[in-house]
């Protein structure tokens, strides 16, 4: 009897001893929580862009094509302004360029256009070629090529990053539990929304400026300075009477201005001349 007794308290032992494994294994899973979907929201820290996961992008998912901005400046003279205009008109159209700015000036030492050209890169060298070989005179040239390229790609690899990053706090937002951690969010979105925007104008930019070259073009003629030949007799004496009579009309107008003056002066004159002669009959 001793012995049943010994077996059976063993056994009661090891049941008790493995309950409280078994209903620990059969708990239910934690919910689903933030921190399954990004780093682990505290209640006393910021989410900030240095606690999601950093996200690589391949340098081989971009063009490898070299990004070059060519602008240049060019000074012509010219001996036949609208017919040189007029060639520069024709060459755009070829070549699909356009003027971005348009001046004229026309003074008495000269006449210019001051031009500032648009025009595929891929067209650029050849409309240089085509103005040098005319038969206008180029006076200054100043071409300018610059290599973008390093900052395109870095633009491009940091704004596919910042949408990364987006649209993984866009996931965040849709999880967070606590107004503190929905506000926060937020403000992270917001701030990456203005980045991205940012970073897509500034890409837009090099962009246009890499497809279109610019090139500025100071077109000018000089005029022909007018001989000053010595007046005939006939036309000096004609200029003489011209301000002669130009004198006399000046010198009524002055008289017809001043009248209120002649008459206090012709009346202080003929009040003075009768008292002289009231004290000579005296």
């Amino acid at each position: 009897m001793k012995a049943h007794a010994l077996v059976l308290y063993c056994l009661f032992a090891i049941l008790c001893s493995c309950s409280p494994k078994q209903e620990e294994a059969n708990e239910t899973p934690v919910t689903e929580s933030l921190a399954m979907m990004a780093p682990i929201v505290k209640a006393d820290e910021e989410i900030t862009e240095t606690n999601m996961p950093k996200v690589e992008v391949s340098s081989n998912n971009f063009n490898q094509q070299k990004k070059i901005i060519k602008d240049g400046d060019l000074t012509v003279k010219t001996d036949h302004i609208n017919t040189s205009k007029k060639g520069i008109d024709n060459l755009l159209k070829k070549l699909n360029a356009y003027y971005e700015t348009e001046d004229l000036q026309n003074s008495d030492e000269a006449i210019s256009y001051d031009l500032k050209i648009r025009i595929p890169s891929s067209n650029f060298e050849k409309l240089i070629s085509t103005l040098e070989s005319g038969k206008d005179e180029i006076e200054r040239k100043n071409i300018k090529a610059r290599d973008v390229t390093e900052e395109y790609i870095d633009i491009e690899t940091r704004l596919n990053n910042k949408r990364d990053y987006l649209k993984r706090y866009k996931e965040l937002l849709s999880k967070a539990q606590t107004v503190k951690d929905i506000l926060a969010v937020e403000e992270n979105i917001r701030n990456l929304q203005e980045e991205i925007e940012s970073k897509e104008g500034r890409l837009k930019y090099l962009s246009d400026q890499v497809t279109f070259s610019t090139l500025n073009i100071h077109l000018y003629q000089q005029k022909e300075p007018t001989d000053k030949h010595e007046d005939s007799f006939l036309a000096k004496t004609k200029t003489s009477f011209k301000h002669g009579w130009t004198s006399i009309v000046d010198f009524m107008l002055w008289g017809i201005g001043i009248w209120p003056y002649l008459i206090i002066a012709a009346a202080i004159f003929f009040i003075t001349r009768r008292m002289i002669k009231n004290r000579k009959h005296q």
